[in-house]
């Protein structure tokens, strides 16, 4: 099969034709349709996240069953699914309490095993989720980790219907967590320093927008936000919507965002106004589930540019520098 290989560290991965991946009893092979683009491939690349190559990147895949096990019962040839690339056990504490992104040994695919830039992947069929009818291949694999990511983040956060939520960031997550947060009944206040970014952000579904310093003083004028979410890992901008955080509100900073060097938020804050900050990383199976229904019920789509698997290197440029609007998918 031809798969976009990465050699080593800090090099960008080649075209290469590798052995189509031999399945277990409880496995499923993949044909791959599409496969989403994240800034945490271009971190494995560069070595940032510890790996030993050669690897196949790509946590974004979705695609058509061509093969499953002897043991495997829920899926079968020629279903239309995604993957939930971060395989876990199912046995420890956390996956049992529905907490699974916490447990204890978990693989996250392109990084602990081969992942979706590849011709056909290897999956445990027991992480492969059916694809709603109407959402094509390269629109849905954004909400493999962008979306889910984004949902999780919110609903960790306890944001509830009826509720004002400040998005920081209209990018790759942050477009998504726009109209998936109007689903779930939220009023989405988008929090952006891009001015280009701002009619995209009301044709997403935000009902108000604002930036810069004025972010929380708009925010204190609408009522206060009951949550925050920041995709920009931005401390300044995290800074920004501060004073218009309601009292006993949340503020989720999300796995990758940012690097810390200390909490954004003043202790005597936090406990002045009985607030939460916490963080969210990725999400389970049963969170994709609910996503994907969401995704259907309200026609979300995310905002995509494709590119054929042979021009990997082109979308990693892309992306790099900040060009896509507003998320890249390979196309296979």
């Amino acid at each position: 099969m031809r798969a976009a290989l990465v050699e080593t560290a800090n090099r960008p991965p080649v075209m290469r034709d590798i052995p189509i991946p031999e399945i277990g009893p409880d496995d499923a092979l993949v044909k791959i349709q599409a496969c989403g683009v994240c800034f945490t491939d271009l971190r494995i690349l560069e070595g940032g996240i510890g790996r030993t190559f050669p690897l196949v990147l790509g946590h974004e895949p979705v695609g058509v069953v061509q093969e499953v096990g002897p043991a495997v019962t829920g899926v079968r040839r020629g279903d239309r699914v995604g993957v939930h690339a971060l395989f876990t056990c199912g046995a420890c504490s956390y996956c049992a309490e529905g907490q699974e992104e916490s447990c204890d040994t978990r693989k996250l695919a392109g990084l602990a095993v081969y992942g979706g830039y590849a011709e056909y992947m290897r999956v445990p069929a027991d992480h492969l989720i059916p694809l709603p009818a109407g959402l094509d291949f390269a629109h849905a694999a954004p909400f493999f980790c962008a979306g889910l990511t984004v949902y999780a983040g919110m609903k960790n956060g306890g944001l509830r219907p009826g509720q004002r939520v400040a998005i920081i960031g209209i990018g790759g997550l942050g477009h998504m967590a726009i109209p998936i947060a109007r689903a779930m009944g939220a009023e989405v206040v988008a929090v952006t320093s891009s001015p280009d970014k701002a009619e995209v952000a009301r044709k997403l579904g935000a009902q108000h927008v604002t930036s810069g310093k004025q972010a929380g003083d708009d925010l204190r004028d609408l009522g206060g936000a009951h949550l925050v979410v920041d995709t920009s890992g931005s401390w300044q901008a995290v800074q920004s919507v501060l004073p218009g955080l309601r009292m006993q509100s949340a503020l989720v900073l999300l796995a990758g965002s940012g690097q810390w060097i200390e909490p954004p938020v003043p202790t005597s804050m936090i406990g002045g106004r009985q607030m939460r900050v916490q963080g969210s990383f990725f999400g389970s199976r049963t969170d994709l589930r609910e996503l994907l229904a969401l995704a259907e019920r309200d026609n979300i789509r995310p905002v995509i540019e494709t590119f054929p698997l042979a021009n990997v290197e082109q979308a990693h440029a892309k992306v790099r520098s900040n060009q896509v609007r507003f998320r890249a998918v390979l196309t296979l």
